[in-house]
């Protein structure tokens, strides 16, 4: 199992989650956290998900090397 691309996953659901919750609660009042760090926490989530699924999806270019072994 790819546990690499499995904590790729979590850890971009989390940093979507946190997001979330940075943005639903009241941590973006002024003062307190800069939408740029919300924004910026939300971007590196999706870019962890993404890199995460990509890792996990099988490629579809051409056929599979391993298989002529």
């Amino acid at each position: 199992m790819p546990r690499f691309a499995l904590l790729l996953v979590m850890s971009g659901l989390l940093a979507i989650l946190l997001t979330l919750l940075l943005v639903m609660g009241d941590a973006t009042l002024p003062g307190r956290v800069p939408p740029f760090a919300a924004a910026l926490l939300a971007g590196l989530g999706g870019v962890l998900l993404v890199g995460g699924l990509f890792l996990i999806e099988p490629g579809r270019g051409g056929p599979d090397p391993a298989a002529k072994a």
